[in-house]
C-alpha cells in the first residue's frame, strides 16, 4: 500500500479556552454515542510430546504424523470473513525435550493452484504460505511466527500486540514437497528459539495461518475477526505441554570483513574487519546480544531528499544490530537509535575568515553495543540497549601560517536505553521508559524518562492510554532545559464502530532528541475519530469502511490555534478481483505555521485549503500488479499559492519463479507557495517558490533457490526549487512585497542524489553467510533549476561517486558446534 498523509502545517484563528472546553465536550459525547461490544471465540488443541525421531523432509512418513494429523476447520478472515476455508487443511503437533514439530497438508484442486515462486529469506512474494504463531506466556502482548511458503522458503517475524518485526531471526527446519491435490510442510522449531515460562506453560496459545494467493484466500484456525482490535488475544489454546528445559543457549557469530571505500574526492581507504557477535540466553528468559566492532557496511542507503522544511528529517533504521529484537524499545516511540553513531554534536562549529576545514567526520565511530531483552515469570518485560562511540575530532587548516589544528565535534558518549514493562489483567500493561546520554568532558549530558499505562475490559472493546514525559538536559555553563510531554486517549476500539478521543502536550523545552526523534515541540493537539468498518459485505466487496477525524493543534506557549482540519475518507476491497480503492477528502481551516519563519513565535498565514486523495491498489497475488494514488491540493482566497498535483505509482511483475522487479515513481508540482528564504537584517524574507520534485526507483531480486539469492536496487532522486518573488513577513503573519535588492535566483535549488545498492548473499550453513555489497552514491547540486530531468539524470551518473565494496563472511557457532570442536 502507498502510504500518504495529509500537511499538517496549518491553523485558524485564535481560540478561546472556552471553545476548547467545548471542544472535548463534544468529542466526549460523540465519543460515548459509539459503545457497544464483541465476544471473542477460542478453539483448543492438545499437543503430545513425541518419541520415535522425527526426519524433517516434508513426507510425513512417520507414525506419530499419521495417527495426530487432524481437519483444522479454518475460517477464512478474507475475502469471505467467517466463512470456512474453500480448501481443507490438516494440522498436528508435538514436541521433544529440545523441539517443537508442526506439520500440515494443504489440499488444493490441482498442482497449478499452488504458487511457489522462490524468493529470499523474510519474503513470502505471491506464493501461499502457511505458518503458526505463539504466544507461548499467553497474555496477547508478544509472540513468534513461523511460516514457510509453498517454495520453501522460511519466514520468521516477532510479534508485539500492534505489530510485527521480521528483523526476528533464529534458526529452524523445515521442508516443504508438492503433489499434484495438496502440498505438505513440516516444522522442528528448538526451544532455544523462544521464549516461555519456566514452569507453567498452560497459558500457551497459538495460531495456524493459510494463505492461498491464487484463490485470495487468507484463513486461520482459530478465527481472527478483522472486527476485534488486537490479533495476540484472538488465538487459541494449546493444552498438553509439560514442562521443557532446553540445553545450554550460547551462539557466536564470528565475523570477517573486506571493505575498499571510495570518497567522491578520490580517497581510497582499504579495511580488513573482523568481529564478533554473541548471542546469551539465560534461564530461557533473558537474551545477551554483544557487538565487538560492529560492521555495518551492508546496510542499504539512505533515501536522502532535499529538506526544504525547518524540521529534521528522519531516517530509517537499516543496521542489523538496532532492528533485530529490539521491538520493546519501540514503546511510546521515545527511541531513535540512529543517534548512536550518528552526526557529531558540535560538526557545525565556526571558522576564521583564515581558516578552512580539511575533514570534519559525518559520523561517529561505534566501539562496542550491547542489548539484554527478557521477560519474567511474573510478567516483567526488560530491554536493555547501550552503545559507546569514540570521540570524533574535525581538522582545521590556518592558510596564512599553515598550521592544522584539531576540533572535538563529538566527545566518547555512552548511550542507554532501559525499558521495564509489566502485564497486567486483561493484557493491560504499565511501562517505564529511560534514555540517557552521558558524554565526557564538559558537553552536555540528557535524560529521558517516561511513564506509560495502557488498560483494555475483559472483553477488548475499550481501551484507555496515558503517558508522561519529563526530558533533561545538564549544562555545565548553562541554566538546564527541563521539559514535559502528556498524552491521554480513550476509545472504543473493537465493533462496526470504533471511536477515539485523545490529548497530547509538548511544552517548549520538552526535547528528547538526544537519544530520540520529535521533529517540534510546543504544541497542544486534540483528536477525535469515527469509524464504521463492514468485514462481512455480501456483494461487490468483501470489506470496506467510512471515517471521520478531526483535529485541533495549537502553538502552546503562546495557546494559538496552529491547524484545524476535517477529513472524510473511506476504503474498500473487491469481492471477486481483490482490488482495494482509498479516498480521502480534507478541509484545512487558514491557519499560522509558526517554524517556516525560523525566529521563535513569530508566524506566517497559510489559506484554507482543501486536499483529495485517491489511491488504487489492483491485486498484489497476481505476476503483475500496479499501485497508484493522485492527491490534489486547491488553496482559497489567496494570490501566492496555487494549486499543488501529487502523484505516484508502483508496478511490481513477477517473471517466472526467480525473478521479481518492482519499478516506483513519484512526482510533486507545486506551482507556487511560500517559504523561507534568507534575513536581511532584521527582516524576515519569503520566497514565492516553484518546486518540482521526483523519486524513481528500480528494486530488482533474484533467487536461485532458498539460500542463494541477488539483490539490486537503483534510485534517483529530483528536485528544482525555482524562486521567483521575494516577500518581508510581518508581524500580522501576511507576506508584502519586499524592497530589497535580492537575487532571488541566488537562491534556486537544483538537487539530484542518485544511489545504487547490490547485495548477493549465501546462507551455505545455518544462519552462516557470505554476502558481497556493493553501494555507489552520487550527488548533483546547483542552481540550473532551466535544466531537464534526464540532463540531471545524466550529469548526476557522471559525477565522481562514494564507493563501498564489501565482502563478509559470518559463521554461527551455537553450543551443541561448541562441544563438539575438538582443541
Amino acid at each position: 500500500m502507498v502510504k500518504w498523509e495529509a500537511p499538517l502545517f496549518t491553523e485558524t484563528k485564535p481560540t478561546t479556552m472556552i471553545t476548547l472546553q467545548k471542544h472535548i465536550l463534544t468529542y466526549f459525547t460523540l465519543f460515548l454515542l459509539s459503545l457497544f461490544s464483541e465476544v471473542m471465540a477460542q478453539k483448543t488443541l492438545v499437543i503430545e510430546p513425541i518419541s520415535e525421531a522425527i526426519t524433517i523432509d516434508g513426507t510425513l512418513s512417520e507414525a506419530f504424523w499419521k495417527t495426530h494429523l487432524q481437519e483444522g476447520n479454518f475460517i477464512q478472515s478474507a475475502p469471505n470473513n467467517g466463512e470456512p476455508a474453500t480448501r481443507s487443511t490438516q494440522v498436528a503437533i508435538g514436541y521433544d525435550h529440545n523441539y517443537l514439530y508442526v506439520a500440515a497438508v494443504l489440499f488444493v484442486a490441482n498442482k497449478e493452484e499452488i504458487n511457489h515462486q522462490l524468493t529470499a529469506r523474510d519474503d513470502n512474494g505471491n506464493s501461499d504460505f502457511f505458518g503458526i504463531q505463539l504466544d507461548p506466556f499467553g497474555e496477547a502482548r508478544e509472540g513468534y511466527d513461523f511460516t514457510v511458503t509453498a517454495a520453501g522458503v522460511q519466514l520468521d517475524e516477532k510479534l508485539s500486540a500492534t505489530d510485527g518485526y521480521r528483523n526476528f531471526n533464529v534458526v529452524w527446519q523445515s521442508d516443504v514437497q508438492l503433489y499434484d491435490d495438496k502440498w505438505i510442510v513440516e516444522f522442528k522449531i528448538p526451544f532455544n528459539s523462544i521464549r516461555f515460562p519456566k514452569e507453567d506453560m498452560t497459558n500457551f496459545k497459538i495460531n495456524f495461518q493459510r494463505v492461498a494467493s491464487k484463490l485470495n484466500e487468507e484463513s486461520f484456525w482459530n478465527p481472527i475477526k478483522p472486527e476485534i482490535d488486537g490479533f495476540l488475544n484472538q488465538f487459541g489454546n494449546l493444552k498438553g505441554l509439560r514442562k521443557v528445559t532446553p540445553p545450554l543457549n550460547i551462539s557466536l557469530y564470528p565475523f570477517v570483513s573486506g571493505v575498499s571505500e571510495k570518497s567522491a574526492s578520490g580517497e581510497t581507504k582499504t579495511s580488513l574487519n573482523g568481529g564478533l557477535d554473541l548471542k546469551y540466553v539465560l534461564n530461557n528468559a533473558y537474551t545477551l546480544d554483544v557487538s565487538l566492532i560492529p560492521d555495518f557496511s551492508q546496510a542499504p542507503s539512505d533515501d536522502q531528499i532535499l529538506n526544504l522544511s525547518p524540521f529534521e528529517i528522519q531516517y530509517d533504521e537499516n543496521r542489523q544490530f538496532f532492528v533485530e529484537g529490539t521491538e520493546i524499545f519501540d514503546k511510546g516511540g521515545y527511541l531513535y537509535t540512529r543517534r548512536i553513531g550518528g552526526t557529531p554534536i558540535n560538526s557545525r562549529f565556526t571558522t576564521s575568515e583564515n581558516e578552512e576545514i580539511v575533514s570534519n567526520p559525518v559520523s561517529s565511530n561505534i566501539i562496542n553495543l550491547l542489548k539484554v531483552t527478557g521477560k519474567s515469570s511474573n510478567g516483567l518485560s526488560i530491554g536493555l540497549l547501550n552503545g559507546v562511540t569514540d570521540k570524533s575530532e574535525a581538522e582545521v587548516l590556518n592558510t596564512e601560517t599553515g598550521t592544522i589544528r584539531t576540533v572535538e565535534t563529538n566527545p566518547l558518549t555512552n548511550y542507554t536505553s532501559l525499558v521495564l514493562d509489566q502485564s497486567l489483567k486483561n493484557n493491560a500493561s504499565i511501562t517505564l521508559v529511560n534514555n540517557s546520554v552521558l558524554r565526557n568532558g564538559r558537553a552536555y549530558d540528557a535524560n529521558l524518562t517516561a511513564l506509560q499505562y495502557q488498560w483494555y475490559n475483559a472483553k477488548r472493546s475499550f481501551s484507555l492510554r496515558a503517558k508522561k514525559g519529563i526530558s533533561q538536559q545538564y549544562f555545565s555553563e548553562e541554566k538546564n532545559k527541563i521539559g514535559h510531554e502528556y498524552f491521554l486517549y480513550a476509545g472504543k476500539i473493537s465493533g462496526k464502530w470504533t471511536s477515539g478521543i485523545s490529548g497530547k502536550l509538548y511544552d517548549k523545552t520538552y526535547n528528547p532528541n538526544d537519544f530520540g526523534y520529535l521533529s517540534r515541540n510546543n504544541q497542544l493537539t486534540l483528536t477525535w475519530d469515527l469509524r464504521y468498518s463492514e468485514n462481512n459485505a455480501k456483494k461487490t466487496f468483501s470489506r470496506y469502511q467510512y471515517f471521520f477525524l478531526h483535529q485541533q493543534r495549537y502553538y502552546y506557549s503562546l495557546f494559538k490555534n496552529e491547524l484545524t482540519y476535517y477529513k472524510l475518507g473511506g476504503n474498500a476491497t473487491t469481492k471477486k478481483s481483490n482490488h482495494a480503492i482509498f479516498a480521502e477528502w480534507t478541509y484545512i481551516q487558514k491557519g499560522r505555521n509558526f517554524y517556516e519563519a525560523r525566529v521563535e513565535d513569530r508566524y506566517y498565514n497559510i489559506p484554507a485549503q482543501t486536499e483529495a486523495f485517491f489511491e488504487y491498489q489492483t491485486n498484489s497475488n497476481k505476476n503483475l500488479s500496479f499501485a497508484g494514488y493522485v492527491v490534489l491540493v486547491n488553496y482559497m482566497d489567496t494570490s501566492i499559492f496555487d494549486r499543488e498535483f501529487i502523484a505516484g505509482y508502483g508496478i511490481r511483475a513477477r517473471i517466472g519463479q526467480h525473478l521479481n522487479a518492482y519499478f516506483s515513481q513519484s512526482y510533486e508540482h507545486k506551482p507556487s507557495n511560500a517559504g523561507f528564504l534568507t534575513f536581511e537584517d532584521d527582516t524576515i524574507i519569503f520566497g514565492q517558490r516553484s518546486i518540482q520534485e521526483w523519486d524513481n526507483s528500480l528494486t530488482l531480486n533474484f533467487a536461485l533457490n532458498a539460500k542463494m539469492n541477488v539483490s539490486a536496487r537503483l534510485r534517483h532522486y529530483w528536485i528544482q526549487v525555482e524562486n521567483k518573488k521575494h516577500y518581508e513577513l510581518l508581524d500580522s503573519g501576511d507576506l508584502v512585497v519586499s524592497n530589497t535588492s535580492i537575487n532571488v535566483s541566488d537562491f534556486d535549488d537544483n538537487y539530484n542524489n542518485v544511489t545504487f545498492d547490490f547485495l548477493a548473499k549465501w546462507q551455505f550453513a545455518p544462519a552462516s553467510e557470505l554476502s558481497f555489497g556493493c553501494k555507489l552514491g552520487a550527488t548533483l547540486f546547483n542552481t540550473d533549476v532551466r535544466s531537464s530531468y534526464f540532463d540531471n539524470l545524466k550529469n548526476s551518473i557522471a559525477e565522481n561517486s562514494n564507493q563501498t565494496l564489501s565482502l563478509k563472511m559470518t559463521y554461527f557457532l551455537d553450543a551443541t558446534t561448541l562441544r563438539s570442536i575438538q582443541f
